[in-house]
């Protein structure tokens, strides 16, 4: 484990994860209905080589499979034929396992048919919980695509280059549908592109706001302010001079045959400090603890002593404890390949700590 950033907060407390609203005075969203959230690739200038990054806060309302499950996100132009029509350069699918709902994310390593591609490891995709997810594509000597889950590395893939599936017509998608998998039924909620692959400092940092001052972010979709449309029915970004719309697949039988844009339909949005932190503030101005990790170890110091440790990660969930007696100072092993942002209650004070 690499050297950490330290953030202290304001003493807070800690609450269970918190759920916002979209009226007046809350955060708005969108809401995907069997819709996509897409951008057009053609306006991007990218290639096979180009590095990007694509995040998003998502909230999924329920899941709702067809056969193989539920489209999340896809790079892939509906109008190919088919296989790429609906599977494309990149695909990720939720799908059903038992009582659980895995995450199984691919991304096409050669030939412009079949499913030549390299399937990762799967998760368990929860709902009505808001997470943020960040889709970072970089090249060496091949591609490379990592995501991040709530700003912690979850997948990765290597390896994976193909000079002929990468097309100016792809769409850049979130939900909608593909061929024998249902639309993703969520809110999504500050939608970011960058033309660079971030690394997980940066992708830590946007969890909460854009990085306004790269030139590097190509468009940033806040959903505040309501819709404002071209003629064509696409919306500028916030930030950035990219345009995305809705997307209704078109299908003929069970393939994917075109699209055809959408109005926008507004609903949840997402508060970030509160969803990551699951904290509310009280009146403390200051902590009065410090903590950095060091080859997988928590060290903490509290000149006033320190009783009680609770470790959350960024979803709010206990990692581990510790009572360190009223001692100064306390060392935790952390579970191995912990990274990212953890929450640590000590005593009564709480802080965030990052690790890269």
């Amino acid at each position: 484990m690499k050297t950490f950033k330290l953030h202290l907060l304001i003493s807070l407390m800690i609450f269970p994860i918190l759920s916002v609203r979209a009226d007046d005075n809350q955060p708005q969203g969108i809401d995907l209905g069997e819709y996509a959230f897409g951008i057009p690739v053609e306006q991007l200038n990218f290639n096979n080589q180009s590095p990007f990054t694509l995040s998003f806060w998502v909230k999924v309302k329920e899941f709702d499979h067809s056969d193989y499950g539920t489209l999340f996100v896809s790079i892939r132009n509906p109008e190919d034929p088919y296989v790429m029509s609906d599977y494309g350069w990149m695909w990720a699918f939720v799908e059903p396992n038992d009582s659980k709902n895995i995450l199984n994310m691919t991304v096409r390593s050669s030939g412009s048919s079949g499913f030549n591609a390299e399937k990762l490891s799967s998760f368990d995709f929860t709902k009505e919980e808001w997470l943020n997810f960040s889709f970072v594509f970089d090249y060496d000597e091949n591609r490379k695509l990592t995501l991040y889950m709530n700003g912690s590395p979850v997948y990765e893939v290597k390896g994976t280059y193909d000079t002929y599936s990468w097309t100016e017509k792809n769409i850049i998608m979130i939900g909608g549908i593909s061929s024998l998998r249902s639309p993703l039924s969520a809110y999504i909620d500050k939608v970011q592109l960058y033309k660079k692959a971030l690394s997980q400092a940066s992708i830590i940092k946007i969890m909460t706001a854009p990085l306004l001052r790269d030139a590097s972010l190509l468009g940033y979709w806040n959903f505040e302010d309501g819709c404002t449309t071209d003629a064509d029915g696409f919306m500028k970004a916030d930030k950035g001079s990219v345009k995305a719309t809705m997307y209704k697949i078109l299908t003929s039988s069970i393939v994917s045959i075109g699209t055809e844009v959408q109005p926008f339909v507004f609903g949840e949005g997402v508060d970030p400090e509160s969803v990551i932190q699951g904290v509310e503030e009280n009146n403390i101005t200051e902590s009065k603890t410090k903590a950095f990790v060091s080859n997988e170890r928590l060290n903490i110091e509290n000149t006033e002593g320190i009783n009680s440790v609770v470790v959350y990660d960024a979803m709010g969930r206990v990692i581990t404890t510790d009572n360190a007696n009223g001692a100064t100072s306390a060392q935790i092993t952390l579970p191995s390949n912990t990274k990212g942002v953890l929450i640590l209650k000590v005593n009564d004070d709480v802080i965030k700590v990052i690790c890269d």
